[in-house]
């Protein structure tokens, strides 16, 4: 096993979830060892919170960097956030070249302002000495005005256009990163997330989602550290990417809806268990297995019970739920629909079954009766990924188009199949029996007009920024 030791280099705010008190659990949570350098310790973050305490702890960095020299200490990684003056800076500069090894990885998040704006701590000089200290990084995660301080660029309000950030990613040239990704941008109104690139493939794209009212302190570095615990996997920056949004933005619902002070930060503790099985599943990696006899249907049902449980919970009774399953996903009636001639296919990540969907051609059309992930895997590829499987099996048989039912009420799952060029050609009702109805949308996606590759989603034209999105208190730091 490749084991990693990553040291984190941040403040650490006695109450309030951010800085070290959100890397620390997050990295850990995927099997990274995080050791931690506090660089000041308050009684709370400054977010909210008067009369806060603070204690730098300047004067302590080198006095522990040497006692770990003396021990032939190395780190594997360093990740790097908040640092209070320039002389931090340097430190920490001096640290990671004491104390880095031949495959030592540097991340940096620069925190140092938002919204066109330095954090009324820095002056107007500190963006130089941030700079320097990422020029030191392999992977840079700033916000738009941190990144623009350091570049010297004229910062813009969004929306975005997406010639406008290939321009600042080729202006972040000079840093001479491997992969930079840029938090807290909008393309369009009502939409705000991440875009980044990977220099050593040339691969960009973005991950959007739905604005949430509110300003929600620590966001940051839920997202660096979740990021960064992902790469450390040894995670694509996709996944990576794709993987830290879906865990940012779980903690910003769970935060709204429950009505919480956010003073204290997000509620990110309940959402770790999912992060640490998808970058658990995906470092895995995914096998698909056709279906047709023996074990293989007894575990479909299995996995369409624990799925529909909850996907449907709310949208449909219960008594139908279990209805429907019976119906249609026992492991009897899986075995009459193979018999039928439904393919079904089942998506594996070592042990753990993680998908499945069911399919049958009707001559120009392939319709896709089943598709479904499960719970807390939604959100970083994995539909994507069956239904580039299914557009293969189409384009092999030479059909152009296929479609699927989607239930009404099911808004993630529309919005969802929309997102990957599906669109609602008509509602149908159809009556199921023993007093049932199934109330769906028929979505349609057209395969040689409209094929859009998980990996890049082009659609067909040139490459372009990728996926899903968030808030407005989204990836932003804390009041400093």
């Amino acid at each position: 096993m490749n084991h990693r030791r990553l040291l984190a280099v941040h403040d650490i705010s006695c109450v309030g979830r951010c800085s070290l008190t959100v890397a620390l659990p997050i990295i850990s949570a995927v099997g990274v060892e995080c050791s931690v350098l506090p660089t000041a310790v308050l009684s709370t973050h400054t977010g909210g919170f008067k009369g806060f305490t603070y204690r730098d702890l300047t004067s302590d960095i080198v006095p522990v960097q040497e006692h770990w020299s003396s021990l032939d200490l190395t780190f594997d990684a360093f990740y790097t956030g908040f640092l209070g003056s320039f002389e931090q800076i340097d430190i920490v500069k001096d640290l990671i070249t004491k104390m880095s090894n031949e495959g030592t990885t540097v991340y940096v998040d620069p925190v140092m302002g938002d919204e066109g704006n330095l954090y009324t701590v820095f002056d107007s000089d500190f963006p130089k000495g941030m700079r320097r200290l990422c020029e030191m990084a392999d992977v840079l995660m700033p916000n738009l005005t941190e990144l623009c301080f350091m570049l010297g660029l004229e910062y813009r309000k969004g929306p975005y256009t997406r010639e406008y950030l290939e321009s600042v990613f080729k202006e972040a040239e000079v840093f001479g990163l491997k992969k930079i990704v840029i938090t807290g941008v909008g393309l369009e109104e009502g939409k705000v997330g991440v875009v980044y690139k990977d220099y050593e493939t040339g691969e960009t794209g973005q991950v959007m989602r739905d604005a949430v009212e509110g300003y929600y302190h620590g966001t940051g570095d839920v997202f660096g550290s979740s990021l960064v615990g992902a790469l450390e996997s040894g995670l694509s920056l996709r996944d990576s990417v794709r993987i830290a949004v879906e865990f940012t933005v779980g903690s910003i619902k769970r935060t709204h809806d429950s009505g919480a002070d956010v003073r204290y930060g997000v509620d990110f503790e309940p959402g770790l268990k999912d992060y640490s099985m998808q970058v658990d599943v995906l470092k895995k990696g995914l096998s698909v297995d056709a279906v047709s006899r023996g074990m293989g249907i007894p575990r479909i049902s299995a996995l369409a019970s624990r799925v529909w449980n909850e996907a449907y919970k709310g949208i449909v009774d219960q008594d139908q739920i279990d209805y429907m399953l019976e119906k249609y996903l026992s492991p009897k009636a899986i075995e009459q629909e193979i018999a039928d001639g439904y393919v079904f296919i089942l998506l594996t990540s070592g042990q753990r079954d993680v998908a499945f969907a069911a399919y049958r051609m009707e001559g120009e059309r392939m319709f896709v009766s089943k598709l479904y992930v499960e719970n807390g895997l939604r959100g970083i590829g994995i539909t994507s990924r069956m239904l580039k499987l299914l557009k293969d099996q189409c384009v092999r048989k030479g059909v152009g188009s296929m479609y699927l039912t989607v239930n009404r009420n099911n808004l993630p799952a529309i919005q969802a199949y929309k997102t990957m060029g599906f669109v609602i050609e008509k509602e149908i009702d159809t009556p199921i029996g023993n007093g049932f109805e199934m109330n769906d949308y028929i979505m349609g996606y057209t395969i040689r007009d409209r094929y859009v590759h998980p990996h890049d989603q082009t659609g067909g034209r040139r490459p372009r920024l990728e996926g899903p999105r968030r808030d407005p208190g989204f990836w932003r730091h804390v009041h400093r």
